[in-house]
């Protein structure tokens, strides 16, 4: 009995680890981050917003890393950068800005992305932008656009989707979910295991 029971627990260290690496969840840095996400534009007087899904996709892609606080400085600093960039482009949306402004603004996003080592490039005949991670995973595919606060309009992002205002999660979230249903599973099946052969030997 004594060695079943160790066996078990070991069994369910395994089964609570593998969640775990999985479930990185979000660091105070990486709230930070997301907070500022969060904040408005002002885009020629009218406060304007990332749309949700774009922040929920950043969160995705936090959920995978562990932003450290020097990352998170930096990454906040070019996010600055870019909202006064944006505010004096005089544009009423990033679609209305210069070919100049334009690529001012990719430059700020590829600063964005450089420490946490990852990458943003521009498609020019669809107008999206693609930003991937270090281990080259798209994280966010969209065409960049900004919305005004309650906006119900839907951005279809890579990993994330919007139906009828709802945001559904797929992409890093979605595999995570599913390591952690795979994880209590297994251990279900441990205990079930072990009931069953204490109760066979009783």
């Amino acid at each position: 009995m004594k060695k079943l029971s160790a066996i078990f627990v070991a069994l369910l260290l395994v089964a609570v680890s593998a969640v775990s690496a999985f479930a990185a969840g979000i660091n105070d840095n990486e709230q930070k981050v997301l907070d500022e996400l969060k904040t408005s534009v002002k885009m020629q007087g009218t406060e304007m917003y990332w749309p949700e899904a774009y922040v929920n996709q950043a969160e995705n892609f936090f959920n995978t890393i562990d932003m450290t606080e020097d990352q998170a400085d930096k990454v906040l600093s070019v996010i600055k950068s870019g909202k006064t960039q944006l505010e004096a482009t005089g544009a009423k949306n990033i679609a209305d800005c210069t070919t100049a402004q334009k690529k001012e603004l990719m430059t700020t996003l590829k600063n964005v992305m450089a420490p946490v080592n990852g990458t943003a490039s521009y498609d020019k005949t669809t107008g999206e932008i693609t930003l991937k991670s270090e281990s080259g995973e798209v994280i966010f595919k969209a065409v960049p656009t900004l919305v005004e606060k309650g906006s119900s309009k839907g951005e279809d992002v890579n990993g994330k989707t919007t139906d009828g205002g709802v945001i559904k999660t797929t992409g890093a979230s979605a595999n995570m979910m599913t390591f952690v249903i795979i994880g209590a599973a297994a251990v279900l099946v441990i205990a079930g295991g072990v009931f069953f052969v204490v109760k066979k030997r009783g």
